[in-house]
């Protein structure tokens, strides 16, 4: 898991309920129309969900991390290289042990611009179990922070 953020990936707090993290993209993405791959699209969502959880990390119990329990993607317009790929995560529920965000990812310098829209939920998990954990209060407060969500 990243701890930091180099300038090429940066992240955003919005306070407005969502949080951006730009992933730069690489000659190498490309599949063979010259369009980056949809892998990336998954890669560049797993990357800005990281930049969302690495920093609360310290507040998990021990013995429990995210996993990712689904994870959808409608591809809506072919994205090219060079460039950024702006990921913006909306939480849409939180629960007792998961949330749901809306993903949004665009092109950097072509703001309100979807090239796909996507859905992923997230569960606390006991990884010696593998049961569903209820998030601790401190990270209820972190999580609707982070999201600008009012308590």
């Amino acid at each position: 898991m990243q701890e930091t953020v180099g300038a090429e990936q940066a992240q955003e707090h919005t306070g407005s309920g969502e949080h951006r993290y730009v992933f730069s993209l690489r000659w190498a993405d490309m599949d063979m129309l010259r369009h980056v791959n949809n892998t990336v699209y998954f890669r560049a969502a797993e990357e800005a969900r990281m930049q969302i959880f690495g920093p609360m990390r310290a507040l998990f119990e021990p013995g429990t991390s995210v996993v990712l329990a689904r994870a959808e993607c409608d591809f809506l317009k072919p994205m090219t290289w060079p460039g950024g790929m702006v990921v913006i995560h909306r939480l849409t529920r939180l629960g007792r042990s998961s949330i749901d965000c809306q993903v949004i990812i665009e092109k950097e310098g072509e703001p309100g611009v979807e090239y796909a829209r996507s859905r992923t939920v997230v569960v606390l998990s006991h990884l010696a179990s593998g049961k569903s954990h209820p998030w601790s209060e401190p990270l209820v407060k972190q999580l609707r922070q982070q999201f600008g969500v009012c308590a």
